[in-house]
């Protein structure tokens, strides 16, 4: 295939009187066609718009329909009660594990040090009973020694796996600071509801 020059393309040249010839020829057209042609084409070139717009607003009205069955399913769900405060402590106790369940709370945080790999030697279990509150809080103190991080990682471990436990205190201490590990005495707060009498 021969390559072609730059200078070989063909320019395209424009009539000077192109827009009167146009002109010229639309009228002649017109004419040869009559009006009713020009009607026609007119009422064709109308249908189309109107078909267009036909199809716009079915698919607006199927968007709102959607819209509307939404907000419908929204109100049909029912709506949570405001807490009062009756409700609310009622709640609260509904929430606390048994007293019968301190033994598998006790466990599951045995778990949660085991995996954070710091070893429980030591407890102290103290139960404090309330007269006034409907529930039980159980004191464990936990003296235990290994690095930072795993420390660390079982108290936050623990108070995700018992919803019911609350972090009462923490105190470090580490014999040189060289070391890596510390030792931590940590208190926690089991709440459970009071044992039912019989």
């Amino acid at each position: 295939m021969a390559a072609m020059k730059s200078g070989a393309l063909p320019k395209l040249k424009l009539a000077p009187n192109l827009v009167p010839r146009l002109a010229w020829q639309t009228r002649r057209l017109l004419r040869q066609t009559g009006p009713g042609a020009v009607a026609g084409i007119a009422c064709a070139l109308l249908a189309v718009l109107a078909q267009w717009h036909a199809t716009q607003l079915d698919q607006r009205q199927a968007a709102l329909t959607q819209q509307l069955n939404a907000a419908a399913r929204a109100a049909a769900m029912p709506h949570p009660v405001a807490p009062t405060a009756a409700n609310g402590v009622a709640a609260f106790y509904s929430y606390l594990p048994a007293h019968d369940l301190i033994p598998d709370q006790l466990k599951e945080l045995v778990r949660v040090a085991q995996q954070n790999g710091i070893a429980l030697n030591k407890a102290e279990y103290k139960p404090e009973m309330d007269s006034k509150a409907g529930f039980l809080r159980y004191r464990i103190t936990l003296p235990v020694k290994s690095d930072y991080a795993s420390v660390q990682g079982f108290i936050i471990g623990a108070l995700q796996a018992l919803p019911t436990l609350t972090l009462d205190s923490v105190a470090f201490k580490r014999d040189q600071i060289e070391s890596g590990d510390i030792e931590a005495r940590i208190q926690f707060v089991l709440l459970v509801r009071q044992e039912t009498r019989r």
